[in-house]
């Protein structure tokens, strides 16, 4: 008697089990290479933010003429929730505006950091459910020539910052003294932030150290990628300590 050749429906089982079984490691291993190359990008564009920011205001408190960290007795703009606080603290510094033609100073602007909550943020960032109650950004208010206060302060010719009689120069001198600003101009500097209050060891977000003139930066960026909240540094904030050249 002839037997027909062929594959039992046992094999044929059996070949679709082992098939089921590949497909599902290969699912994974694209699911867990595109959760790693998701983390990796984040730690890019967490490196790229670190050094902007660090980079960005460093320099302007190398600049700058008057500096104060403020954790309370400042408030920035009208409204609730506007008090630099342990939560949301404060690095204002006053710097020299120069024409780049002349080389001469025509103004000195007040520009003051704020980290707060990402939720309070309406433009200037990407949709992100999960941040708005995990990171906190910072934001930058600058004084302008009008409608702020203080103003701008517009030294007359042969006039220093320290003796300049212009409108919002004396606020801009006693920059330790002053409780309040108004009508400034916000800008966001950076996001993906971790919140003041949840810097590894308790670290502080700004430091002054009168004795050096120097100001110390502390902070952490986090981001949830890949199934996983990524921070950078991964167990300490990022520390970048710059000195104060210009403040007396």
């Amino acid at each position: 008697m002839r037997r027909e050749a062929g594959l039992t429906l046992i094999e044929i089982l059996i070949a679709l089990g082992i098939m089921g079984v590949v497909m599902v490691l290969i699912t994974n291993w694209q699911t867990d290479t595109l959760n790693l190359t998701t983390r990796t990008n984040a730690t890019g564009r967490g490196l790229t933010e670190l050094n902007d920011l660090t980079g960005y205001v460093g320099d302007r408190v190398r600049a700058a003429q008057r500096v104060r960290v403020a954790t309370s007795g400042l408030s920035v703009n009208s409204g609730s929730g506007n008090a630099c606080s342990t939560l949301n603290p404060c690095l204002a510094a006053v710097l020299p505006d120069t024409d780049l033609m002349t080389g001469t100073v025509t103004r000195y602007v007040l520009y003051v950091y704020r980290l707060e909550k990402r939720s309070v943020v309406t433009l200037d960032k990407t949709p992100d459910d999960w941040a708005e109650s995990n990171v906190q950004v910072l934001r930058e208010y600058r004084s302008g020539d009008t409608a702020t206060t203080p103003v701008n302060c517009v030294p007359a010719a042969g006039q220093t910052f320290e003796t300049a009689t212009g409108a919002g120069c004396a606020d801009m001198r006693n920059l330790a003294g002053l409780t309040s600003v108004g009508g400034f101009n916000p800008y966001v500097v950076a996001d993906y932030l971790t919140p003041a209050d949840q810097l590894p060891g308790g670290a502080a977000p700004f430091e002054w150290n009168a004795a050096t003139r120097s100001v110390t930066l502390r902070v952490q960026f986090r981001q949830q990628a890949g199934g996983r909240v990524t921070t950078l540094p991964p167990t300490q904030a990022y520390a970048l300590n710059v000195r104060a050249r210009n403040v007396p």
